[in-house]
């Protein structure tokens, strides 16, 4: 009923009107919206930055007690991939929004930011899985002494199989996750940061 009432007081307005209501409602949800969105990457971060600063701490001690080489190497790999996304963590940071002088400065670093995450999900397999699944991988390898197996050898062993049906389900599940994150999260918080820069350049 209260609804109905207001589509009416809407409809009945004055165009100039009607445009700053749209322009204030805008306003809301953008506002709204990317508080929410700060909210949920603070806990990205620190989630992110912990997980990868415990996988180093547990994959240095493997490295240095390991004696195969392509064990350690592996170990190795894991190491510098979890301090490459401790930098990535923090390179973004650096982009959040912070104290702007107006609204529309505001607006624009946070277009920024949206545009450096799209941009690294956009590189999601070449950051993230592949550098993840070649350390495992090469650990894997070291750790069955597959090296020293003939082929024959290698399809016969379970381990193999299981760790191949693991990488795939991982892979499948982090690419899917990262595609329904850039298209329900990202993509529709920028376009609605463009609509608002977009009205303010109008106005102007």
């Amino acid at each position: 009923m209260i609804e109905d009432e207001l589509i009416q007081i809407w409809q009945s307005s004055p165009e100039h009107e009607r445009i700053k209501f749209e322009k204030s409602k805008l306003m809301l949800e953008v506002q709204s919206s990317l508080n929410k969105f700060q909210k949920i990457t603070k806990f990205w971060d620190f989630g992110t930055i912990i997980s990868a600063a415990s996988m180093i701490l547990v994959f240095a001690y493997q490295a240095y007690r390991q004696p195969n080489l392509l064990l350690k190497f592996g170990v190795i790999l894991i190491v510098v991939w979890c301090l490459f996304l401790i930098y990535i963590v923090i390179k973004l940071k650096k982009t959040k929004p912070h104290e702007a002088n107006n609204y529309r400065e505001y607006l624009e670093q946070n277009k920024q930011y949206l545009e450096n995450q799209i941009s690294i999900s956009n590189k999601f397999m070449s950051l993230t899985i592949l550098p993840c699944f070649s350390g495992v991988a090469l650990i894997m390898v070291g750790k069955l002494n597959l090296i020293n197996k003939s082929w024959s050898e290698i399809v016969n062993i379970n381990m193999v199989w299981i760790g191949f049906l693991i990488f795939i389900v991982v892979g499948v599940f982090s690419c899917q996750l990262n595609k329904w994150v850039m298209k329900k999260e990202l993509l529709p918080r920028l376009q609605k940061v463009n609509e608002l820069l977009e009205l303010l350049e109008e106005e102007e």
